[in-house]
């Protein structure tokens, strides 16, 4: 089955850096010097650099130097998508960049900033988050894009220390979290709906687009059902005047099953955007087929958790396999 051209080009615009990766394998920082915002702009202007022209010119080798999960298999997957349609991303550069650093000898840190894009008149704004490596290189491992009703809280984080994403929020809260946003993701009614507010990225775009891949399988006498498998919060959060800025990472599994009355086995073209993604080429067909993928949420959580705001996400499929 292949998704409508609408959820091709949401998912599209959803994957990070307009399509490409953000990230540079630059030198850990050595043992006697501080590790502050001056340091991490040069980590950046070296991701800049080396991702930029691993994005352009398609090497997926290039990239595993620059970036780990989740970025990392969004790129791959933008990659493939740009060898598909016969187009090679454009080249990208990070402008006015804010950092949230953590005290200390930090393992990770966040970013944003203005992304230029060759050949392109827009100049979106992206959230990072950047890892240190066991190998003493700095690797991208998260990137959204936001909008601009975004800007003045994500830029906020500029000159704050950050802080564990792992405690920066209680469990239960996490936990009620990860649970919301899999069903708004879904366009479930759930009960708790003043836990995360109104989104018309999440609740109309990203919801709007499963809805229509539900309905186009619906049509071929086809189903489709997608469970949370876990949920993951970033290493780096960050306080501000609005609350806590953090990353959640959502793995997911969509089931493919003949609907009742329908055909006895379900089938995803070559064009769908589930198998461009994940490098497949050829037909699947099978009693049931099983995609696995990835979700990336950028959540602002206020001091009470309540009214929490997703300002940016993305979505890729990893895995695809008949059954």
């Amino acid at each position: 089955m292949t998704s409508s051209a609408a959820t091709a080009l949401t998912l599209l615009a959803l994957a990070g850096c307009g399509g490409q990766p953000v990230d540079a394998a630059a030198p850990g920082p050595a043992a006697s010097a501080a590790f502050g915002a001056e340091r991490a702009a040069l980590v950046l202007t070296a991701f800049d650099q080396a991702d930029s022209a691993a994005s352009v010119s398609g090497d997926v080798e290039a990239l595993r130097t620059q970036e780990v999960a989740p970025s990392l298999n969004l790129s791959i997957a933008a990659v493939r998508r740009a060898a598909h349609n016969q187009r090679p991303q454009p080249a990208f550069q990070h402008i006015n960049p804010v950092f949230a650093v953590p005290t200390g000898g930090p393992s990770c840190f966040l970013t944003t900033a203005t992304l230029r894009l060759t050949g392109s008149e827009l100049a979106p704004t992206d959230v990072s988050q950047f890892v240190l490596g066991p190998d003493g290189q700095w690797k991208l491992s998260h990137n959204v894009q936001i909008s601009q009703p975004a800007l003045v809280a994500a830029r906020s984080i500029g000159g704050r220390p950050a802080t564990s994403g792992g405690t920066a929020l209680d469990e239960t809260s996490r936990r009620a979290l990860a649970a919301e946003v899999f069903a708004r993701s879904i366009g479930s009614t759930t009960s708790n709906r003043s836990l995360v507010a109104s989104s018309p990225l999440l609740d109309n775009q990203f919801a709007g687009g499963w809805e229509v891949y539900g309905q186009q399988l619906a049509g071929a006498g086809a189903a489709v059902k997608r469970t949370m498998d876990r949920a993951e919060w970033s290493d780096c959060a960050v306080t501000v005047p609005a609350g806590t800025l953090t990353f959640l990472t959502v793995h997911a599994t969509d089931t493919l099953s003949p609907a009742p009355g329908g055909p006895a086995t379900v089938r995803m073209t070559p064009q769908s955007p589930d198998l461009i993604a994940t490098g497949q080429r050829a037909a699947l067909s099978g009693k049931a087929i099983r995609v696995t993928r990835v979700q990336t949420f950028l959540l602002l959580v206020p001091a009470q958790t309540t009214g929490t705001t997703v300002l940016g996400l993305n979505d890729t499929a990893l895995t695809a396999a008949a059954g």
